[in-house]
């Protein structure tokens, strides 16, 4: 399937669900953190929902032979996205409140741009202003220390830096991805292997940094099993799998205005479930961010 910017029903609708599911998933993330350490919420989450997928693939005649530079560049893309995005985003959690982080992450089309610019597709201008304007508010942010959890505002630039390592490794993962034209099988294989894989990496790094030790389960309030399912099934589980359709269907500009939007969502549950602060920067963030989504999202031109 070629990857196009048309916005059939069914693209539509993934694209909703994606930035309704993810959006939530910074606020689950920072909630699960009161109980569990960074990577044992990263891999447990990505292997609970790989090892679900790779069996919907399975009994589901949904897994196809690949070839040896397909696994290659999934096995990578497992790293990129997992071990790298979601567990050094996890990592972050602890320091900078849920909206922030989903702000942050707003870089990735961005980086797209750049990646896919570096490649030889040079963007049109109305694809680097729209990304550009999301960056604007991102680089305010960074100025911000205040914007810290309370108590964390001496670790802010560390937060800074896991989200950046967060945003690299995602993003370019995506771009590997599509670039190498990787994306040409069932949404829940490539899910499959890629969450597996870098959920047994974090697995073997939390294990050795002692992170089992330091809870039990059988002592875990029933809010922890709750936010945690709700992590794996919907944001994990159901989450990949919308973003696999997407990014074998779309350009991956357009997959990524997932980032665009999941800020709003994760400032709106974070000010009405944490009581973050709707700081006036995030505000003014998330208004450059509604501008670039409008302006890639109805962006007719050739990917």
């Amino acid at each position: 399937m070629q990857p196009t910017n048309t916005l059939s029903p069914k693209v539509l609708i993934s694209l909703g669900l994606l930035y309704l599911i993810w959006g939530s998933t910074f606020l689950s993330v920072r909630i699960l953190l009161e109980f569990l350490p960074p990577m044992v919420i990263t891999f447990s989450r990505n292997l609970t929902a790989g090892f679900l997928l790779l069996a919907w693939s399975l009994a589901g005649g949904h897994w196809k032979k690949m070839t040896k530079q397909h696994w290659k560049v999934h096995l990578q893309a497992g790293f990129l996205l997992i071990t790298l995005g979601n567990g050094f985003m996890a990592l972050a959690g602890s320091i900078v409140p849920s909206g922030f982080s989903s702000v942050f992450m707003a870089l990735g089309p961005m980086l797209l741009v750049i990646f896919f610019w570096i490649s030889g597709r040079k963007p049109n201008a109305r694809k680097i202003i729209g990304t550009v304007g999301g960056l604007v508010g991102i680089l305010l942010l960074m100025s911000q220390k205040s914007l810290a959890i309370a108590g964390k505002e001496s670790e802010f630039m560390l937060g800074i830096g896991f989200l950046s390592v967060a945003v690299l490794g995602w993003n370019y993962g995506v771009f590997r991805i599509q670039f190498t034209q990787a994306n040409v099988y069932h949404f829940t294989q490539v899910c499959a292997i890629q969450m597996i894989t870098g959920g047994l990496i974090v697995l073997v790094v939390s294990t050795l940094h002692g992170d089992l030790s330091t809870f039990s389960v059988t002592e875990l309030p029933v809010k922890a099993f709750g936010v945690f399912f709700y992590l794996a099934l919907i944001g994990s589980m159901l989450g990949f799998s919308l973003f696999g359709f997407l990014s074998k269907a779309c350009d991956a500009t357009l997959v990524a205005t997932y980032t665009y939007v999941n800020p709003l969502i994760a400032l709106i549950l974070g000010y009405l479930i944490l009581q973050e602060p709707l700081h006036p920067i995030l505000i003014f963030a998330s208004i450059c961010i509604l501008l670039a989504v409008v302006l890639i999202t109805t962006d007719k031109s050739k990917p």
